[in-house]
């Protein structure tokens, strides 16, 4: 009898950015993804054209996911970030966000993450669904 499957997670994200000259962000060019993995939250930030950093916040239940990322785009948005890549949902096999499970609650720095496929998997299924805005990164 074959091992049974895991169904695929459903992933959401959007992307925000921020580029200069700004009186408080001279010659910025930052991006700020936001992706709610069931009951995590995972950031990736950085300067456009890296792979940049990823941060995890962890809860209990995916409704403190959602709340968190309220929360962070809310914080990025009153700073002059503008979204470029607008709500996506994408599908991911199970395994390649297992990460999530193993992360404590709270913020963490994760590890086990293969953050390039995730980010190409969200750029993709975005240029598939068309919330692509001007100024996104490649």
């Amino acid at each position: 009898m074959p091992a049974p499957t895991e169904p695929p997670i459903t992933v959401y994200g959007w992307e925000l950015h921020l580029t200069g000259p700004s009186t408080t962000q001279r010659g910025s060019d930052k991006y700020y993804r936001v992706l709610i993995i069931g009951n995590t939250t995972l950031v990736n930030y950085g300067r456009r054209e890296s792979s940049g950093q990823f941060i995890a916040h962890r809860f209990p239940t995916g409704d403190g996911a959602k709340a968190k990322a309220r929360e962070l785009t809310n914080e990025k948005s009153s700073k002059g970030y503008v979204v470029t890549r607008d709500m996506t949902d994408f599908e991911v096999p199970a395994a390649r966000v297992r990460f999530t499970t193993k992360l404590p609650l709270g913020p963490s720095k994760p590890s086990g993450v293969d953050g390039a496929w995730l980010v190409d998997r969200f750029k993709t299924a975005a240029a598939e669904q068309g919330t692509v805005e001007n100024g996104a990164s490649r």
